[in-house]
């Protein structure tokens, strides 16, 4: 559920005599909350003291810009929404507020908190998102019970060190405080993301303060390469990077270089890593785990296949739902053998994000200084190319960087960042989660599965895990592997047999596969399941089924064989193949497909009908979680109409109806009115 459940109410014509008239009835009705959002209200009725037994009260949506300090007579309150008014400053009675375990003032024009507040010694969570504070009070300390912190969107320059006294504090929010200078990579996920799991406050603090000493500016982003197979990203990195041209053969996994810039006037030196990706299918289903914001993103084309402009939209959505606004330079690669053009006006009002278009011949050199200098201008415009970093840590990140060594167990990372400077271990823990975030050593210490942890090569990772994916055996298998079988697959030089469990567990990490029932060391790879579709879903009538459909802007490679990996334990004697599943819940049957072409997933499930909605809710529940993982994929989730081949509803407005008590309701279909039954869709 989200952290924010309360949500702007409407706007409705209201005055102060209907204020007054709410809180009269709540005095009769002994109420313990009052509703009086969206009045529009410039103060409060005084006679809102007298309602004593008041444990939550909502104000938000109003034009107040003060509150009365008599507000401190409400000495039951647990929850004061104050979200969207115009408050310059809290009372400094509001301490007097002792039960009080919520405050919501976002979206105000707080400049700062009174020292008092620190007397709320219940307040659980204090959101200020949106207001105008450029520091909080020392006393902030002194919330003892203090588990979420929303101060996201706020003009702080400085934070006090007593915020590492709140040993409660679960969730810490200060996205948008530019002046603190705190990289995304630290911030972690948005309050917004809230199936994401939230940075943790002590590591976010301990960089703040490790800052605040001697540091210097990071210069260092990632430059990363996409596009279907054979459309010369390699050429191009060798191009960009080496100034030479080499025909190669096509990228397994991902390649990654390091290419030294000097941008701006100043011809600062910055590093970009430049990540090549494998253009094969089956490697689409792991981009996920490696397109990140804050980079600068190339998209490579070409015109040999026909079909550019679909193209470009299908890499363009994958880039926007991984990467957020982060900006990207297309590329129309081999121009020279197969001229071709996409619709550049189109694709620019669709994603503000394009920074240009360059159209380029690797082997006749073509485009390539013009490419050059885009990405150099767009490299130097990035907008966390610069963050602070601590000064002692550019030695372990360079260490790290140039290892020999493909992995180290985290006990050695320990010792290596020891050598070199940095024996704190959270400091060792912090800078071992941003060098992940950054992609320059990869690590999974909070895995529970991952038993010795290990600071990883990228490249060594995403090697073997495609050399598997790509395994003639694994192939022939259907999918099936067992841990003997790597040996035959892998270099035993690169891959010690030792490191086979850890590999095969990061690929159940990835879900890329899982393991088979009754026996550990056989696993089964869904992207590599028979395309055919067996004779089992065809027993599937909608007419008779309770029927759910996804339709997505775009369908990532692999979604529904992640799917698989997802809800395994209820397809286990079930048939299944690349794209679609039947899993089964107590006497309830479910087929789940996609359909790759029209971007869409279709639920089918028949059984009992008291108990459908069960297996619903389960099916649901793992899309929600896959969905958290790209927050603007954004499917349009959809129930279809029985008897009426392309008319539907959405599932919010059926749960509106539901939620409103409304058994039926009316819908126009195919030119007719017809009656719908809430309970039945």
């Amino acid at each position: 559920m989200s952290e924010r459940p309360h949500p702007d109410p409407p706007t409705t014509a209201g005055n102060f005599a209907e204020a007054t008239a709410r809180i009269e009835q709540a005095r009769k009705d002994n109420a313990t909350a009052l509703l009086l959002y969206g009045l529009g209200l410039t103060e409060l009725p005084e006679s809102i003291t007298q309602l004593s037994q008041l444990q939550g009260l909502y104000l938000d949506n109003n034009q107040l810009t003060t509150l009365p300090e008599s507000i401190s007579q409400l000495s039951q309150l647990q929850g004061l929404y104050l979200n969207g008014n115009q408050l310059t400053t809290l009372p400094e009675s509001i301490s007097q507020l002792t039960r009080l375990q919520r405050l919501d003032v976002d979206n105000n024009q707080l400049t700062t908190l009174p020292e008092s507040i620190s007397q709320l010694s219940q307040l659980q969570r204090l959101y200020l998102t949106g207001n105008q504070l450029t520091t909080l009070p020392e006393s902030i300390s002194q919330l003892a019970q203090l588990q979420g912190l929303y101060l996201d969107a706020n003009q702080l320059t400085t934070l006090p060190e007593s915020l590492r006294n709140l040993e409660q504090l679960e969730r810490l929010y200060l996205h948008g405080n530019s002046a603190l200078g705190l990289p995304a990579e630290v911030l972690g996920p948005t309050w917004e993301e809230y199936q994401a799991t939230p940075a943790k406050p002590a590591g976010i603090l301990e960089y703040y303060f490790r800052t605040r000493g001697e540091r210097r500016p990071l210069n260092e982003a990632k430059l990363i390469l996409v596009g279907r197979g054979e459309v010369g990203k390699t050429s191009l990195v060798n191009r960009l990077v080496h100034r030479k041209f080499r025909v190669e053969k096509k990228t397994e996994g991902i390649k990654i270089t390091e290419w030294t810039l000097k941008v701006g006037r100043k011809k600062e030196e910055v590093r970009l890593n430049v990540w090549d990706f494998g253009g094969q299918e089956i490697m689409h289903a792991t981009h996920q785990f490696f397109l990140t914001e804050r980079s600068l993103y190339l998209l490579v084309l070409n015109g040999r296949a026909g079909g550019e402009d679909e193209d470009a939209d299908y890499w363009l959505k994958l880039i926007q739902s991984f990467g957020g606004e982060s900006p990207v330079i297309i590329v129309l690669n081999k121009i020279k053998d197969h001229p071709f053009d996409v619709n550049r006006s189109a694709l620019e009002r669709k994603y503000p994000f394009i920074r240009g278009f360059v159209k380029t011949d690797c082997k006749a050199n073509l485009g390539i200084a013009e490419l050059h200098r885009l990405v150099l201008d767009e490299t130097d415009a990035l907008e966390h190319l610069r963050d602070a970093f601590p000064a002692a840590w550019f030695s372990i990140k360079d260490r790290l960087a140039g290892m020999k060594e493909n992995y180290l167990s985290f006990k050695q990372y320990q010792n290596e960042c020891a050598k070199l400077g940095e024996a704190d271990e959270k400091a060792q823990e912090l800078l071992a989660g941003y060098l992940n975030s950054l992609g320059i050593a990869l690590n999974y210490r909070e895995d529970p599965r991952l038993r010795d942890t290990h600071v990883l090569n990228p490249h060594w990772l995403t090697g073997g895990i495609y050399k598997i994916l790509n395994a003639d055996k694994l192939q022939l298998q259907r999918g099936e592997i067992c841990l003997g079988d790597l040996g035959g697959i892998l270099d035993k030089k690169k891959y010690p047999a030792e490191m086979y469990p850890f590999i095969l567990e990061l690929m159940k990490k990835f879900e890329l596969c899982f393991s088979l029932p009754d026996e550990e060391s056989r696993y089964l790879v869904p992207e590599l399941l028979d395309k055919q579709e067996p004779t089992a879903a065809r027993e599937f009538n909608p007419e008779e089924c309770l029927n759910f459909e996804y339709h997505y802007p775009v369908l990532p490679e692999g979604w529904l064989p992640r799917f698989i990996v997802r809800t395994h334990v209820l397809s286990d004697h079930t048939p299944r193949w690349r794209t679609g599943v039947v899993l089964k819940l107590e006497d309830n049957l479910a087929l789940v497909r996609a359909d790759v072409q029209d971007r869409k997933i279709f639920v089918n499930i028949k059984g009992p009908v008291a108990s459908r909605r069960r297996l619903l809710s389960i099916i649901r529940e793992n899309f929600d979680h896959m969905h958290a993982d790209i927050p603007k994929l954004q499917p349009a989730e959809i129930v279809p109409l029985p008897g009426q081949p392309g008319e539907h509803v959405t599932y919010d407005e059926l749960l509106a109806w539901e939620q409103d008590r409304t058994r039926k309701f009316k819908k126009v279909v195919a030119g007719s009115v017809v009656e719908l039954d809430v309970q039945e869709l």
